[in-house]
């Protein structure tokens, strides 16, 4: 921005708790001016005042347009109002304008001094031959006051006096006088033609920004992605085991007893597969080793997914309703553990001087369990699988659970779906597959049901005459979370190959959300247009990620690997 001539901005509180204070501010590039209640804003409203959000707006210089200066809506309670209308974007203010803190709330005008130039709205036209004279009024040729001759323009008597200096000066002085006043002449055309072209300059920033702003006008607000997608995130509880395909008897881990001086205790036994990995020793109750504790592989625990399709189709993470066939998450008493190995006999011993940590079975798949032949399971053949205790599906707000079932699982991303029976049709989520075009900074919300939110329940009175005990249950309710996208971590390029290139660990978004959290897994990701563009899979106090949509996309349909 210009600074040569110091420019002050100025605001005039119309009415309200500050009527007919004006406050003033030094212009520069980094000037921002906080508007809200308490003492950390810079137009700092009393706390007392309720129609006003603590940040309520906020007004910045824009260093890379001249005399340009916008208004941001703070995600206030009410609303931010310029000359009557909301705004729900940055919006450009102009010298005048008038600034309401809701649609009830205080007004103050915005003005500047001095005024720039392109703040002028309307322009007189002085008489350069009466000083005296202020305006130029002007009377069309059927008005009563009689005919007036058309006024002149400033350029015009500018020109024209500027004409005669030169021709009495040409009579009075040689050629060499008549060189300079051409060049004078040159000099003037000059500069009236350099402004005229930095109006139009200025004229096609301000038209690239109007267009601009009309293909932003569809932008919403996280809570306007809220209420129109709150009833279609859904909470899922789950519970499982691995058991083995041909009987259905569930697999155990196996723990040995071994002596103490305590008396005895039991200790996770762990085996070395063929291809010189570490993992669990797993048994049926009736394989197990005798006198040995045993342990079930499963588990349960909650996540999030979106309805994507009205028959009640439903798409979340695979470690959300398949746990099996991810990283399996050992219980603390699983370590240190021993290493079994056979004697000279075939029975099994523990190896002595070798101690399993956490870090030697980090990734153990459990349906991938080598030791349950892994070259059968590649050949399509399952001995162990998952099982389904239960899977529940709750809408936000809501106390009623509903049986759900897995449909389809990805076999190249951390992604499943699963589906409900219902009577009615259910409210979809738009998806938007932007993976070749969105980029770091991209602002996205995270709707989910993560686990760290305070629980809300809810007690039924029971009208069962067969059972009057009152039900008390859960009630979800959604959490928003909202950030950027700090990072692509592609997968792969941009190609029709299967696999062109890997990323150390797979194809993310990573994001700049810290407030998710186990639960939040399987929730939607929404660009600021409320379309979702992601999956949340995984979180932590310091980083997040989320899977680009295109993989829910392609597990839908039917998509040839091979052409």
């Amino acid at each position: 921005m210009n600074n040569q001539n110091a420019t002050t901005l100025i605001i005039r509180h119309q009415d309200g708790p500050k009527k007919g204070k004006i406050e003033r501010f030094a212009v520069n590039n980094q000037l921002e001016i906080r508007i809200g209640r308490g003492d950390a804003n810079t137009i700092a409203f009393d706390l007392s005042e309720d129609a006003i959000s603590r940040e309520h707006c906020r007004i910045k210089v824009n260093p890379l347009l001249p005399d340009t200066y916008e208004i941001t809506d703070l995600q206030s309670k009410n609303g931010t109002y310029v000359n009557g209308k909301v705004i729900m974007e940055k919006t450009v203010l102009m010298a005048g304008d008038v600034i309401r803190l809701g649609k009830e709330g205080p007004s103050m005008e915005f003005d500047l001094d001095p005024k720039p130039a392109s703040h002028i709205k309307k322009t007189r036209v002085v008489d350069a031959g009466n000083p005296a004279s202020k305006e130029t009024k002007v009377h069309t040729a059927g008005s009563p006051t009689g005919q007036q001759p058309k006024p002149v323009s400033e350029k015009e008597i500018i020109g024209k006096q500027t004409m005669q200096h030169m021709l009495q000066e040409s009579e009075k002085k040689s050629k060499k006088g008549t060189l300079i006043a051409v060049l004078a002449l040159l000099i003037l055309f000059s500069t009236a033609g350099w402004f005229i072209y930095n109006k139009k300059s200025e004229t096609r920033v301000i038209q690239t920004i109007t267009e601009k702003s009309g293909a932003d006008s569809k932008s919403m607000t996280p809570a306007q992605i809220n209420k129109a997608n709150e009833t279609k995130v859904v909470f899922i509880e789950i519970g499982w085991k691995l058991e083995l395909t041909s009987t259905g008897d569930p697999l155990y881990h196996v723990y040995l007893p071994q002596k103490s001086a305590g008396g005895v205790r039991y200790i996770a036994a762990y085996i070395r597969n063929s291809a010189g990995g570490i993992e669990p020793l797993l048994a049926t109750k009736s394989a197990a080793p005798e006198g040995s504790n045993l342990v079930p592989i499963g588990g349960y625990g909650s996540g999030t997914g979106f309805v994507v399709d009205e028959r009640g189709f439903i798409i979340t993470n695979r470690h959300v309703a398949a746990s099996w066939m991810t990283s399996y998450h050992f219980p603390e008493d699983a370590f240190p553990g021993v290493l079994i190995g056979d004697d000279m006999k075939g029975a099994l011993k523990v190896m002595e001087g070798v101690v399993i940590t956490r870090e030697m079975v980090q990734g153990w798949v459990p349906t991938e369990a080598m030791n349950y032949n892994r070259q059968l399971l590649e050949a399509g053949v399952k001995l162990i699988d998952g099982s389904l205790s239960y899977m529940d599906v709750t809408f936000a707000n809501n106390s009623l659970r509903t049986p759900a079932k897995i449909v389809r699982i990805s076999n190249v991303h951390d992604v499943a779906m699963i589906k409900i029976e219902l009577p009615e049709t259910l409210s979809k989520v738009e998806m938007f597959d932007n993976y070749n075009e969105i980029e770091p900074g991209s602002p996205v919300v995270v709707m989910g049901y993560p686990g760290m939110s305070p629980d809300q329940y809810v007690a039924n009175r029971s009208q069962d005459a067969f059972n009057r005990n009152p039900n008390i249950v859960k009630v979800p309710v959604p959490t928003l979370s909202t950030g950027n996208i700090g990072r692509l971590v592609k997968g792969s390029a941009s190609s029709a190959k299967v696999d062109d290139y890997l990323s150390s660990m797979g194809d993310y978004y990573q994001l700049t959300i810290n407030s998710t959290g186990p639960g939040n897994s399987g929730g939607p990701m929404f660009d600021d247009q409320g379309r979702v563009v992601g999956i949340f899979s995984a979180g932590s106090e310091r980083m997040s990620y989320s899977i680009p949509i295109k993989y829910a996309i392609e597990l839908m349909g039917r998509q040839e690997v091979i052409k």
